[in-house]
């Protein structure tokens, strides 16, 4: 529409009103305002324009200014203009006289998500009235693109710091980047979502479309979805922290091609996702860690301590039987020493495998120790018991672990809530106590909890107690038992053997407390004194006058293993003893759990002279490699060969190849329990030369055997050649 057309008159001609020097400031004023890249104009009280400069002519698609003049942004941009609220809010400053600045609103020409920053205020002539507005916008696309992306920035980064559920986050996370264009739509793909966690999060541009989220929850590679075909698709990797990605974050932008910024920005905000599911699957693991054993994966006694409780809970609440088995493996310690801790905790992991897969739908295993583990059963049809034979059989199958096959037995401990016990502390330990009474009864057994067990495990800490007190008060004293010559019937050595002079319940045997010594560490310093005492009694022995004998003192394993050498040494120093009199008595189990050690310590102590013997020789499973490894100076035979001699034919065939393999090693030979003539003289037939037993004597104070040897005793040694 023309100025013509409008009814607008020319205006005069500057040069014709104006001096000189005014139209030479107009020309430079109207010369610089062309050169603004912002939007500057004036317009009229009916919004016509009176001015534009050049930007607002290119912007608008015009030549020159003159085409724009006397037009409308109705005129320009028809029902655009009355959407975006020009008239009103030019009409509203022209009215009240109040200026309108800073107001952002998205501009009518150009791509979707351009932005002006429009500032209006009113035109007035010299008089002061107002006759029109004037106006100066400025293109702040890159501006508000920039506070979009800072905003998401913010937002993620606020989610990783705040430690949002990964659920929460990624569902923020597709929200905020949709945000960041029009027409920008946002999906992430999770490769290894964790239970209860979806695997597919979209943002709310493509919730209508039916069945793109199970679409995309199938593929690992974006690229193969689909898209409208004037749209474009670009996606990143979440990367993971160890290179392998966590899943991808796949984006659709309608209609054009996103720039690079956009594209940038969603890139780095793939990497900041990867670093929230990093964090999550760290806390996850650090979770994991705390409540679960690493080795098999099972809960852990932290876990049983938390859950154990909210189980009794419910049951007490529905009065239901809940079963606590209580599972050790047998003798697994020998095999983890033996064949080593890697073969052991390969064991371990199959045994909770076997366990697991034993279970029914609400039972649950635990491993609580090295080799114990605790099943809670929920009450079923089938028994409890039932349930815990089908465990102990799993368990039991024989097993090949890298060129071993071992077959392990377990023994189970069996108590039942509430008969039994209210709490996890008292339920968990009254299946304890019945574990401990399985082992006791052999072994590979079941056992159910009686009050019974509980009295004996007070009497057990009463006893614990006493011996610690007892060994403060050093209230033990040493019987001696003759070893005899079954050539000559003379004493030829005795061997120290400890008592207890109870205070209350008198004379006590070891059987009462050696035991309670070894498990409680107390041994340690027991041994110690008796090794001491045994010395000093062989010396004493000396000193007035008896013909010197030797005294063998039995070791225990953690004698062996803790400085026995340097004990040996000080006490044979302190007491004055030839170590030729001493003879150090060991076990085929105390050797075997440390061979390489065991030889060293074993040869260090024949080096000083003194002498060693294996005691309860053939009982054990490596006898014969023992009398050739070992630097032995004497076996003694076990009282289990002697029982039936010279009855039974294999005892006796047994015993004589005993005999005469330690002869051919030069090794002497003791046998123990004899108790009878015919045995006494079987052995001394057979070549065996020395016997111990009750035949002979049994222990005895150190003052008796002082007088046996002071009268030269001679003991018989057999019915028919019987020593008077």
């Amino acid at each position: 529409m023309s100025r013509t057309k409008r009814g607008v008159a020319p205006s005069a001609s500057p040069a014709t009103t104006e001096n000189p020097n005014t139209s030479d400031r107009h020309v430079l004023l109207e010369a610089m305002i062309n050169h603004v890249p912002d939007f500057i104009y004036a317009k009229d009280l009916e919004g016509r324009f009176l001015f534009a400069n050049r930007a607002i002519v290119t912007e608008n698609g015009f030549e020159s200014v003159e085409e724009l003049i006397g037009l409308t942004d109705g005129d320009i941009h028809g029902d655009a203009a009355q959407r975006a609220g020009i008239p009103d809010t030019e009409a509203r400053v022209m009215r009240t006289g109040e200026p309108d600045l800073g107001y952002e609103e998205p501009a009518m020409r150009g791509d979707i998500d351009r932005w002006l920053m429009m500032s209006r205020v009113p035109l007035k002539d010299e008089a002061g009235k107002i006759i029109g507005v004037v106006g100066a916008s400025r293109d702040i696309t890159q501006k508000k693109a920039s506070e979009r992306l800072l905003q998401a920035q913010a937002r993620i980064l606020e989610m990783i710091v705040a430690a949002a559920r990964i659920e929460d986050f990624l569902d923020e996370f597709v929200k905020a980047i949709e945000n960041l264009a029009t027409g920008l739509a946002c999906a992430v793909r999770v490769f290894e979502a964790a239970a209860g966690e979806p695997s597919v999060y979209v943002s709310p541009a493509l919730m209508p479309h039916e069945g793109l989220t199970a679409r995309i929850s199938t593929v690992n590679d974006p690229g193969s979805l689909t898209y409208p075909a004037d749209s474009t698709a670009f996606s990143f990797d979440i990367p993971a922290s160890e290179g392998k990605a966590h899943g991808f974050v796949w984006c659709v932008l309608a209609g054009r091609q996103p720039d690079a910024a956009l594209v940038e920005f969603i890139g780095a905000a793939a990497r900041m996702a990867g670093l929230a599911i990093d964090r999550k699957r760290a806390a996850e693991h650090i979770a994991f860690l705390a409540d679960h054993d690493m080795l098999t994966r099972l809960p852990n006694r932290r876990f049983l301590d938390t859950r154990l409780p909210e189980i009794l809970a419910v049951a007490a609440k529905a009065k239901r039987k809940v079963g606590i088995g209580f599972l050790d493996l047998d003798n697994f310690k020998q095999i983890n020493d033996t064949l080593g801790h890697s073969v052991g905790d390969a064991l371990l992991s199959k045994t909770a495998e076997r366990i697991a897969h034993s279970l029914g739908r609400n039972d649950l295993v635990l491993r609580v120790g090295g080799d114990e583990f605790v099943v809670i059963l929920e009450k079923q049809k089938d028994s409890f018991e039932n349930r815990l034979q089908r465990i102990q059989a799993a368990v039991s199958q024989p097993l090949r672990i890298g060129n071993y096959d071992i077959k392990v037995t377990c023994s189970i401990g069996m108590a039942f809530f509430p008969e039994h016990g209210e709490t996890t502390a008292e339920i968990v330990a009254a299946a304890d106590l019945a574990m401990y009474e399985a082992k006791h009864n052999g072994r590979n057994g079941i056992a159910t909890f009686t009050p019974r067990m509980a009295d004996d495990l007070r009497k057990k800490f009463t006893r614990i107690e006493e011996l610690r007190k007892a060994v403060e008060r050093d209230e033990f004293v040493l019987h001696f038992q003759p070893q005899v010559d079954l050539l000559t019937g003379r004493i030829s050595g005795v061997e120290a053997l400890v008592r207890w002079q109870h205070p209350v319940e008198g004379l006590l045997a070891p059987s009462e407390f050696i035991g309670l010594a070894e498990e409680t560490g107390l041994i340690v310093e027991l041994g110690e004194s008796i090794l001491k005492k045994a010395c000093q009694q062989a010396q004493a022995w000396i000193v007035a006058g008896l013909s010197p004998i030797k005294m063998a003192v039995n070791i225990s394993p953690r004698q062996f293993q803790g400085g026995l050498v340097e004990q040996i040494q000080s006490v044979l120093k302190e007491t004055g003893l030839s170590p030729s009199l001493l003879e150090i008595e060991i076990t085929e189990t105390l050797i075997i759990q440390d061979v390489e050690t065991s030889v060293r310590i074993m040869r260090s102590i024949k080096q000083m002279g003194v002498s060693l013997s294996l005691d309860d020789f053939g009982i054990g499973y490596s006898c014969l490699g023992m009398l050739k490894t070992f630097p032995l100076s004497c076996m003694k035979i076990d009282r289990s060969f002697l029982t039936h001699l010279p009855e039974k034919t294999k005892d006796s065939a047994i015993v004589s190849i005993m005999i005469q393999l330690a002869g051919s090693l030069d090794i002497d030979v003791i046998a123990e329990g004899v108790e009878t003539g015919e045995q006494a003289a079987f052995l001394r037939a057979a070549g065996c030369p020395y016997g111990q037993g009750y035949y002979f004597s049994r222990p005895v104070q150190a003052d008796v055997i002082e007088d046996m040897l002071a009268k030269m005793t001679t003991f018989p040694t057999g019915p028919a050649g019987d020593l008077q």
